[in-house]
């Protein structure tokens, strides 16, 4: 399951992160032990307003850890930051379903006013490290 940290300190690097996951990560006597396989950090530019926010994405695995964690952490201090710990979900266009719609489908036309989307945002950079099995890192600027 991917995790998204929403809005992270722009100060934060893949080390701070694994610090703050580690100990729900872990678990404890009774609950099972998860893996921490990739973190992202994404720049995003928000071209209206000429400003940077930062988000982290993480991939832990199984899922079920995944789900502790995104339960413990949520708005839990991160860098004297409380942040946002959801899921993360690919989207698609074609799963949207209004495109192409048809007469008959016309009250989804009605249900949403605007798109949450915001559409002037721009990525800057992308930061990801990916953790091999024998604990050893690679790390890489894309």
């Amino acid at each position: 399951m991917i995790l998204f940290l929403r809005r992270i300190p722009e100060h934060s690097d893949n080390g701070d992160i694994i610090d703050f996951l580690k100990s729900a990560v872990k678990g404890s006597l009774f609950q099972q032990k998860g893996k921490i396989e990739n973190i992202k950090i994404l720049a995003l530019k928000d071209i209206q307003k000429n400003t940077l926010e930062y988000h982290g994405l993480v991939t832990i695995s199984p899922e079920k850890v995944a789900t502790r964690v995104m339960k413990t952490l949520n708005r839990q201090p991160f860098n004297d930051r409380n942040i946002i710990v959801r899921e993360y979900f690919h989207r698609s266009w074609h799963n949207d379903p209004r495109v192409n719609m048809h007469q008959w489908n016309e009250e989804l036309l009605d249900k949403r006013k605007r798109n949450r989307r915001r559409g002037r945002l721009e990525s800057v950079t992308e930061e990801s490290m990916k953790f091999n099995h024998g604990n050893e890192l690679s790390h890489r600027v894309l």
